[in-house]
């Protein structure tokens, strides 16, 4: 009966090999019969997961997309414009046609600061919110790959199998690539902003990021690097935001340069208290991390009494639980607060 069913159903034959398993020891056939189905089961499964890791990789070149009209106006040079910024963004960086395609981007962009700068805002500001959910999409994906390796790397201790720890291995090395190439690739587009006199819609949508800010928190730390690059740069311009600016950018949501600096200290506050250098060089150098500094302390200082209490408190927790940082260090800020807040209270 065993080995009929087996041979019907390979489920069977893992169970039929597990209950002889727990059968206790005995003649010589029973032994070897026990041998064998063990080995059976081994061999299947080896087989299972090889087949498994030859399946297409979820990481697979797609067309490339043709942008339409709907992303930004109808204009064949909006739309052109559009396309050449996608492909850069989809172009892996070791090809020898991204530096082509990135030049081709950098030409138009030019060209357009003479003639329709309002051309490049819009095609950017729209670009930059593309990128965002791409890279966004990356980390996603590399979470589940993280879970998926873990597995199987666990069945290869049991039963090795080298294709399967070598397929981990190449899939890990090229999520990071691609998220650390979509995170230059913002921060290049956030300065073609600051040209084209649109970096208050970046500040807003940088700001208003909060799946890629929480899973930048636990990201790579390579990555991070960058991402406190990006965040850092965005914090300046931030910083120098003009009302009316504000309003602009984000009257929709009725917006407010405090609304703006909240959002973003509360997205990307967090990855600056917990990032770690992981790399051979260091995040920030010591002048840009006190600047940095008197950023923050300058855009929590325009803050109502009540969103500062919240900014502080939320730095503080992040702060404190990052055993690998000890910056960005706001404790004299912190203690300045509440020696006001105490005067306030009691007046």
């Amino acid at each position: 009966m065993y080995k009929e069913g087996a041979k019907s159903n390979p489920a069977s034959l893992a169970a039929a090999a597990a209950a002889l398993l727990l059968l206790p020891l005995g003649g010589g056939a029973s032994d070897l019969l026990r041998r064998t189905l063990l080995s059976l089961l081994q061999v299947f499964l080896s087989l299972f997961f090889l087949l498994l890791s030859l399946l297409p990789s979820p990481v697979q070149l797609h067309p490339i997309p043709i942008p339409t009209a709907k992303h930004v106006d109808s204009t064949c040079a909006s739309r052109a414009l559009s396309h050449v910024l996608s492909v850069v963004s989809l172009v892996p960086v070791s090809s020898r046609k991204y530096d082509i395609v990135r030049s081709l981007a950098d030409r138009l962009l030019d060209q357009n600061l003479r003639f329709n700068a309002e051309l490049n805002r819009r095609v950017l500001a729209d670009s930059f919110s593309q990128t965002i959910c791409r890279l966004e999409a990356t980390l996603s994906a590399g979470e589940l790959g993280f879970i998926g390796g873990a597995v199987k790397k666990g069945i290869k201790r049991w039963w090795p199998a080298v294709i399967v720890g070598a397929e981990v291995s190449r899939e890990e090395a090229f999520d990071t690539s691609k998220a650390e190439k979509l995170a230059a690739e913002l921060l290049w587009i956030g300065e073609k902003l600051v040209v084209s006199g649109a970096v208050e819609e970046a500040v807003v949508g940088w700001g208003a990021a909060t799946g890629l800010s929480h899973r930048a928190v636990s990201a790579d730390a390579r990555l991070q690097v960058a991402l406190v690059r990006v965040t850092v740069f965005f914090l300046r311009h931030a910083n120098l935001m003009q009302p009316e600016e504000a309003k602009g950018a984000a009257e929709e949501q009725e917006g407010s340069i405090s609304t703006i600096h909240m959002s973003f200290l509360k997205s990307w506050l967090p990855l600056l208290c917990r990032a770690t250098n992981g790399t051979e060089t260091p995040t920030l150098n010591s002048r840009e991390k006190a600047e940095t500094v008197r950023i923050l302390e300058e855009m929590i200082a325009k803050l109502s009494w009540e969103q500062q209490e919240e900014v502080l408190a939320l730095w503080l927790h992040h702060f404190a639980a990052s055993p690998d940082s000890d910056w960005p260090n706001l404790e004299s800020y912190y203690a300045q607060w509440y020696s006001d807040s105490h005067k306030l209270f009691i007046n």
